[in-house]
């Protein structure tokens, strides 16, 4: 407890005589320590309770290393966990990558299979036409845009319990 702290105003007086004893035995200065002469002596005592606090200070800060591994623990583990995470998911998303690509490669072959096929057709239509038209001109009428598919109506049986409203 330093001279000058306001808790002493409030110490009995056996701890008062106590200290003032105590302060006699090591030959410490009066409680006036402004106007104290500085002896050695004293200087050599402050400078070994400098160098003690200083030493306690110093070591009571330390924590062993095994606490603070074990606090960062925690933290390690939640690092390692998201980057496997996230090494799994960047996997995922690279198949994923793949698959679309080879997908998008068969389709494309695909397109040319079947742009391929398609001219082909109109060269054969058109050839079809081209023979139609030198042996009958007039069978061009004939062949129309669209496609024509003939219905036989009398093939569909009427149904029983049934009028017909309007006749063929």
């Amino acid at each position: 407890m330093p001279w000058l702290d306001p808790a002493r105003l409030d110490e009995s007086a056996e701890d008062r005589a106590l200290r003032e004893e105590l302060r006699s035995l090591l030959g410490g200065p009066a409680p006036d320590f402004f106007q104290a002469e500085v002896t050695p002596e004293l200087v050599a005592l402050a400078e070994d309770l400098r160098r003690e606090a200083l030493r306690r200070r110093n070591t009571s800060r330390r924590k062993p290393t095994w606490m603070l591994m074990a606090a960062a623990l925690p933290f390690a583990l939640l690092l390692t966990g998201l980057g496997a995470w996230g090494i799994h998911q960047k996997q995922r998303a690279d198949v994923l990558a793949q698959d679309l690509a080879r997908q998008d490669s068969e389709h494309r072959q695909q397109l040319v299979a079947v742009s391929d096929q398609l001219k082909n057709e109109r060269q054969a239509r058109e050839e079809l036409v081209r023979v139609i038209q030198k042996e009958d001109p007039k069978g061009v009428r004939r062949l129309g845009k669209e496609l024509v598919i003939p219905v036989d109506r009398n093939a569909i049986p009427a149904a029983a319990n049934t009028q017909q409203v309007k006749g063929n």
